[in-house]
């Protein structure tokens, strides 16, 4: 009876499991996706009686036209002061909803994660030594920390499967991690294409990663 339960509990939580990672998997995409849906349907539904009226037709793909201009407009705010201010505001408003503050927060964040410019994004590329002497995987620094009294930092290194979002976060000696000209742009690409956008070769740092800086000295290839 005892094997019975031990058994039984065994089941549930990996039934759990595998629907708790299905799900952050396919959550943001399905979000993303609606979110998308639904300003495309917006922008249609605002300008179509506009058109038909004025030009008499409508203009097939206007929304998906007008959903990209609108997506380099925000990003054309976001980069300036004033812009930025706005964007601030806007997003100080959304915050206080209860329920969607916590999920954009989450989003935000996971979105921050793989902006080239983003302050709490992945800040480079690395090759590192793991997860055994000799083995080497590609992965994103995402910074740096100390473990208790020891002043000794190491690298946090983001190893992601090819969905991106879920992987593996592993603290790493500077010594077996190299930083790599790598754009975190090509990285996504290499991750997401299983490896086989893989160059011949992978330049990389000269100087191991050092834990508060990172060496500018020349490039050697491994």
């Amino acid at each position: 009876m005892d094997w019975f339960e031990s058994r039984k509990k065994k089941i549930e939580a990996s039934l759990r499991t595998r629907f708790l990672t299905g799900l952050v998997i396919l959550l943001p995409a399905a979000l993303s996706l609606y979110i998308f849906y639904r300003i495309f349907d917006f922008l249609d539904s605002f300008f179509d009686p506009l058109l038909i009226r004025f030009l008499g037709r409508t203009i097939p793909g206007l929304g998906v036209a007008l959903l990209i201009l609108l997506i380099f407009f925000i990003g054309t705010l976001a980069t300036n002061v004033f812009g930025n201010r706005i964007l601030q505001f806007v997003e100080n408003a959304m915050s206080r909803i209860p329920v969607f503050k916590k999920l954009y927060a989450t989003l935000k964040t996971m979105v921050e994660s793989f902006s080239p410019s983003g302050t709490r994004g992945f800040r480079k590329v690395v090759l590192a030594e793991y997860p055994g002497e000799g083995v080497y995987t590609l992965g994103f620094l995402t910074g740096w920390v100390s473990v208790g009294d020891n002043p000794r930092k190491l690298a946090s290194v983001f190893f992601p499967s090819n969905n991106l979002y879920i992987g593996v976060n592993s603290l790493l000696p500077a010594e077996r991690v190299r930083m790599t000209t790598i754009t975190i742009e090509e990285g996504m690409k290499l991750i997401l294409s299983g490896g086989l956008s893989l160059p011949d070769i992978i330049a990389t740092e000269k100087e191991n990663v050092h834990a508060e800086s990172v060496s500018q000295g020349g490039l050697h290839e491994i």
